[in-house]
């Protein structure tokens, strides 16, 4: 064999040893990925955030929830500086709080917890701070899951038109509006009566006993 087809050899060879090196790496940062997803698939998703009373359309609640498909065990979340209330509901408000900052055991998938910090129209216009840094942990099926930390503005809510959702308050109304309609067309009953009581013609000189 010449140096030369040797030569050659040699180069396709270290070729397809780096290619097989390539193709190796990439199988792992594959697998490495592939497995990545599918712990974050499965991961709970945990938030708190400030919504409107879906009953009145007055009230905001403080509003702690997991989106995620499981359970989110030792869940914490600060926020900073407090949430505020009304003077009715603040010893309220800041048990709740306390008890976020010190830890909830567990949060199924789907659950929410609820608590109302008052009307947003006397939340909006105090003196208090707006901006709010929530930061969340817990853990998962797979252990701790990383801390994420995100800011919450009520000034978002500011001029926000909400209306209750559907149901009780637009089904009251519809009720409301009915009886208004039966009311209307309802016979009056004294009228009814009054045929009922008034007794015979009298009979004239004419009419045969």
């Amino acid at each position: 064999m010449s140096l030369a087809i040797a030569w050659r050899a040699a180069r396709a060879g270290g070729r397809s040893a780096v290619a097989a090196e390539r193709a190796a790496i990439a199988t792992e940062e594959y697998v490495k990925v592939e497995k990545q997803l599918r712990v974050e698939a499965q991961q709970p998703y945990v938030w708190v955030d400030i919504r409107p009373d879906e009953t009145t359309g007055v009230l905001l609640n403080l509003v702690i929830g997991n989106s995620g498909p499981t359970i989110a065990r030792n869940v914490r979340a600060t926020i900073e500086p407090p949430f505020e209330a009304i003077p009715q509901l603040r010893d309220r408000v800041e048990t709740a709080q306390d008890l976020l900052a010190r830890g909830i055991s567990s949060l199924p998938p789907g659950r929410t917890l609820v608590w109302p910090l008052g009307q947003g129209f006397n939340l909006l216009n105090n003196n208090g701070a707006d901006l709010h840094k929530i930061t969340i942990e817990c853990d998962g099926p797979f252990g701790a899951v990383p801390a994420f930390t995100y800011a919450l503005d009520l000034l978002d809510w500011k001029g926000h038109m909400d209306r209750p959702a559907g149901s009780i308050h637009e089904l009251t109304r519809a009720v409301d509006r009915i009886n208004d309609k039966l009311e209307w067309r309802r016979p009056n009953p004294r009228s009814d009566r009054s045929a009922d009581v008034e007794g015979p013609e009298p009979k004239t000189e004419s009419d045969p006993d």
